[in-house]
């Protein structure tokens, strides 16, 4: 039978007060977002310009509407275990997204400016480190979602410190991933350019490659900022549900999950990700020009369409 842990838990039990208002701006806020992504969504498909990466977008914002909601429904049933449940797998679930969303930024921007990744032994090595990055997101996933689910369903003791383990080591992992932009971005940016040009990366309406690295590492400060924050409270010593921490408060809870959540998306979609990270070229039809050292380009590209 499913309990209630007896340790404070990041944001408390809710209540209806403040919980349920506080749920519901938030959750409005998420669903103007979705909206906004849908409206151009429409808009570049009316164009023939297909980003799929905006299906993502509207996705995440949507699976935090139905985290608020929950969380809206369990402060009016705080004795609800399936409630309780359902709130933290999706509390988990919708971050990850975000620290994927992120990490294809970068994986684009890298190939943006250095299109040689795509040929050649560099493209089993570039493809591989992000299929691992990826890989690696999913098997942590799963290693903190099992003991999260898991942990209502036992009071030994002994299973709960394996636990706690367990989430110290997911949450350490989680946080460096969302650190990661970090060192991708000065790397992509200032590494030497192989000199292989390609319709792959910039046209005159997408801006540089300086403001696309400053869009990715804005929104990885703020995700690194809250995976941070949780992973520190992961490593503080236990606290019960009867004497919490400051940072188990509703405002860590709100500020460190949605609210920097928010800002993302919302500094994402305001500069316009859907023509600055569109890639134009699929990685099996992509024709490079020779060493624009030694041939200046006399090979054409296949004309660019949409990815």
């Amino acid at each position: 039978m499913a309990v209630l842990s007896p340790y404070a838990l990041l944001g408390g039990i809710p209540a209806k007060i403040p919980d349920f208002p506080a749920s519901l701006v938030l959750a409005v806020c998420f669903f103007a977002v979705a909206v906004t992504n849908i409206i151009i969504f429409r808009g570049n498909m009316s164009k023939g310009h297909k980003f799929k990466l905006s299906i993502f977008m509207i996705g995440f914002s949507m699976s935090r509407v139905a985290t608020l909601s929950l969380r809206s429904a369990w402060s009016f049933h705080p004795e609800d275990i399936d409630l309780a449940i359902a709130n933290q797998v999706f509390n988990a679930a919708g971050v990850v997204a975000l620290y994927i969303l992120n990490l294809i930024f970068c994986e684009r921007l890298f190939r943006a400016r250095h299109p040689s990744v795509e040929h050649g032994p560099r493209r089993k090595v570039f493809y591989g480190f992000f299929a691992g990055v990826f890989t690696l997101i999913g098997c942590v996933f799963v290693l903190v979602i099992a003991p999260t689910i898991w942990g209502f369903f036992t009071k030994n003791p002994s299973l709960q410190a394996k636990f706690g383990t367990i989430r110290k080591v997911g949450s350490t992992v989680l946080a460096f991933i969302a650190f990661l932009p970090f060192i991708l971005v000065p790397i992509t940016l200032y590494s030497p350019h192989r000199g292989v040009q390609t319709s792959l990366g910039l046209d005159k309406h997408s801006g540089g490659f300086r403001t696309k690295g400053l869009i990715i590492l804005v929104g990885a400060f703020f995700l690194t900022f809250g995976a941070g924050f949780r992973a520190g409270v992961v490593f503080s010593p236990p606290r019960l549900r009867t004497n919490p921490a400051w940072y188990h408060s509703r405002a860590a809870y709100y500020v460190t999950y949605f609210t920097c959540e928010l800002i993302t998306m919302i500094w994402f979609t305001a500069m316009r990700v859907d023509e600055r990270f569109s890639v134009y070229d699929k990685p099996e039809r992509l024709e490079t020009m020779k060493d624009s050292k030694t041939a200046n380009g006399n090979a054409d590209v296949e004309k660019a369409e949409n990815f």
